[in-house]
């Protein structure tokens, strides 16, 4: 080890380096302290040894210039005093000294003394080692969050991408709509799109779990209900495609089947029938969806729904009466024979139909009482002179009252809010 003797006598300091050397350190010599600083600071000194009382800067003052200069590596110094008086040891170590040692110095006390630092400085380079790997460490994990968090942040714009877009579709109905994630990535999803030039078709789906799992399955359940153009003119369910033959979802909770594409989607039960056989939990995970599914024809308000284990939709008349719609049914993805059936109902001009995800009545108060079905209806109720989208605004907004505690701050959501609300533009003539 590489230590540096401070000392103004020079019999002193060359007795000292004797012994140092014998005992197989680098050894070198300063007169006062202003010259043993100008080499603590250009040598990688790990040990001094320094008189308390010297000309120019004294021991004690060259301890409270080392502790205050922030060096990177640690110097242990011991210092050399005659003084014996228990305020001057305080003043010593207050200083900043690490040990001290009374002359006249005695060979075996210093050796001692040198091995005690010496493991103090070896520690002290372990913890720096350790130190630094843990920075490197530290620097790969956060680089690997960051590549993570662009990965979500992608896959987040992707999945609002699937969201609609616009509420036009020159059909002779509004559309109104909401969505408030738990998580960065939604397990809910839902959307509309014109079956031909009558007809609309609406679904929202709520995949149990959150995160990238939950999401991947929403994704491509969209997919599945995208609609494009048959051999007969008529929307369809989507079919394989060679890059994914069986329409597989990755992390190994479903496995879709083959899908026909003559399946078409102005059938509510056939699509959630045909879904459910496509996903079956076959592993703990227990990924599975509740799900309802819509068709209006907006010239005659006349609907029909499945509802597949999902919240009951709720219907507003425009006399100001809250109907449910539905009767449970399974959710997709847990019994690949459950039957589903159909639920009719008619819109008349001013009435709405609302689907929600649970997120909406399990939102909870901070006394944890869940926001409740009938609360729900009445807020739609109360919400009967605003237009769609200041309806869909006003049960957000009672929703955030709701959750939110004395102290103002909103909690994180404990579960995705969705909403997506239908109203009848005008009467039309049945057909």
């Amino acid at each position: 080890m590489k230590i540096l003797v401070v000392d103004d006598e020079a019999w002193m300091r060359r007795t000292l380096s004797v012994m140092l050397q014998k005992w197989g350190h680098e050894v070198i010599e300063a007169a006062d302290g202003e010259e043993a600083w100008t080499r603590l600071q250009h040598e990688p000194i790990g040990m001094a040894i320094c008189d308390w009382v010297m000309p120019r800067l004294n021991g004690l003052e060259l301890c409270h210039r080392l502790r205050a200069a922030g060096f990177s590596h640690y110097v242990y110094l011991i210092l050399l005093t005659g003084k014996d008086q228990t305020e001057d040891i305080y003043t010593a170590f207050d200083a900043g000294a690490d040990d001290f040692i009374n002359k006249p110095v005695n060979a075996k006390e210093l050796q001692v003394r040198i091995k005690a630092g010496e493991r103090v400085l070896q520690l002290e380079q372990a913890l720096k080692t350790k130190n630094a790997e843990l920075s490197r460490v530290n620097e790969a994990l956060q680089a690997s969050q960051a590549h993570v968090q662009r990965d979500l942040d992608a896959a987040a714009a992707v999945q609002r991408s699937l969201l609609p877009a616009s509420s036009e579709t020159g059909l002779p109905l509004r559309l109104a709509w909401a969505m408030a994630p738990a998580e960065q990535l939604a397990g809910d999803i839902f959307n509309f799109f014109r079956l031909d030039e009558r007809h609309l078709a609406l679904y929202l789906i709520d995949v149990s779990g959150h995160g990238v799992p939950a999401a991947m399955f929403s994704v491509h359940l969209t997919q599945l209900l995208s609609p494009h153009p048959g051999t007969s003119g008529k929307a369809q369910l989507q079919p394989p495609t060679d890059s994914h033959p069986a329409m597989t979802v990755s992390s190994g909770f479903a496995t879709a089947k083959a899908i026909a594409p003559q399946e078409t989607l102005t059938d509510p039960v056939a699509v959630v029938t045909r879904l459910n056989q496509g996903f079956q939990v076959h592993d703990r995970n227990m990924i599975y969806c509740t799900m309802v599914y819509a068709v209006i024809d907006t010239h005659t308000g006349k609907g029909s729904l499945c509802q597949a284990g999902h919240p009951y939709p709720l219907l507003y008349r425009r006399e100001g009466r809250v109907e449910t719609l539905g009767r449970g049914g399974l959710p997709v993805g847990l019994i690949a024979d459950a039957d589903y059936e159909a639920v009719d109902f008619q819109l008349l001009p001013g009435d709405r139909l609302l689907l929600y995800s649970d997120g909406v009545t399990e939102c909870f108060a901070p006394d944890r009482s869940p926001f409740g079905l009938e609360r729900l209806a009445e807020t739609l109720r109360l919400a009967r002179g605003a237009s769609l989208d200041e309806a869909i605004d006003q049960i957000q907004e009672a929703l955030e009252r709701w959750r939110r505690p004395a102290n103002g701050e909103s909690p994180t959501l404990a579960d995705d809010i969705s909403m997506l609300a239908a109203e009848l533009d005008a009467p039309q003539s049945s057909r």
